[in-house]
């Protein structure tokens, strides 16, 4: 007699999935018909925890795209070397003058090549490097070996990259402090949903059997075969992937999928992390 039964698999959907799933639950049921039933604060309590799954599963999966950060660090990469190259043919340079000053700015340069360095190394001694050759002991140099536009692109690709870099370093902590895991959060919007789960089919029992009222048992109906429609689809999308078929693994304990990302949407791996690209794409 119960429309509405408990959804089978839901410690073996991906985060995307468990999202998607309860969204659209969560919006099969109308608040005008909660309100109306004298449910509205197990609705909302419903719909608060749809929002927090959202947040945190957004959190989790939200960054700067590495891509991003390499196409950045690329433009920089060679904005330094043209800088350099500048530098090196002005030391070469037939004007013993202009040859002067290529050798002093290329003092400056050190014997260490920047754009092999990781990110934030290399931000900081771009910076450096920067500095020093806008200082007075070495401007009027850059100035006669015709350097001072080079200069200034690379001091705008520098900050480019840097304020791109600390902001994905905003979004990690952002994550980090979330108010809920994507995994508590998961707990909590299907205990949320559950109780409303278990109201309904009390309604339905109500109005189909107990005080007979054709109208609410048609509305509660509705609801329940939108809702079951889509739990249908999602057991359909976990038995493509052997969950809950002949096909899985017998005795096989599934992974925790709140604690590893999304293939659909894989976390990036920082060039800067243990197993990631050290060195800058682009180097002399």
């Amino acid at each position: 007699m119960l429309l509405l039964q408990k959804i089978p698999f839901m410690d073996r959907a991906r985060n995307a999935e468990h999202d998607y799933l309860f969204d659209k639950i969560v919006n099969s049921i109308p608040l005008a018909f909660a309100t109306e039933h004298n449910f509205q604060a197990y609705h909302t309590r419903m719909t608060d925890a749809l929002a927090e799954e959202h947040r945190s599963y957004t959190q989790t999966t939200k960054s700067v795209d590495t891509a991003t950060l390499i196409d950045k660090d690329a433009v920089r990469d060679k904005r330094y070397r043209r800088l350099k190259l500048t530098v090196e043919a002005a030391e070469l340079d037939a004007d013993a003058e202009t040859a002067a000053s290529g050798a002093k700015c290329l003092i400056a340069f050190g014997t260490a090549n920047l754009a092999a360095l990781p990110y934030a190394e290399e931000t900081a001694a771009v910076r450096d490097l920067v500095e020093k050759l806008e200082s007075d002991e070495y401007a009027t140099h850059v100035e006669a070996i015709g350097a001072t536009q080079a200069l200034a692109d690379l001091k705008a690709a520098n900050d480019d990259f840097d304020a791109t870099y600390s902001g994905r370093a905003a979004e990690r902590y952002a994550r980090d402090t979330a108010t809920l895991s994507t995994k508590e959060a998961r707990v909590a919007m299907e205990k949320a949903y559950y109780e409303v789960m278990d109201i309904l089919n009390a309604i339905y029992i109500q109005s189909a059997i107990l005080v007979p009222d054709a109208d609410t048992a048609a509305e509660v109906r509705e609801m329940a075969d939108a809702i079951n429609a889509h739990i249908g689809q999602f057991t359909l999308n976990l038995a493509r992937r052997g969950v809950g078929s002949a096909t899985a693994p017998e005795g096989e304990e599934p992974a925790d999928p709140s604690e590893t990302p999304d293939p659909e949407q894989p976390e990036p791996t920082d060039p800067e992390e243990p197993g990631g690209e050290t060195e800058s794409p682009d180097v002399i």
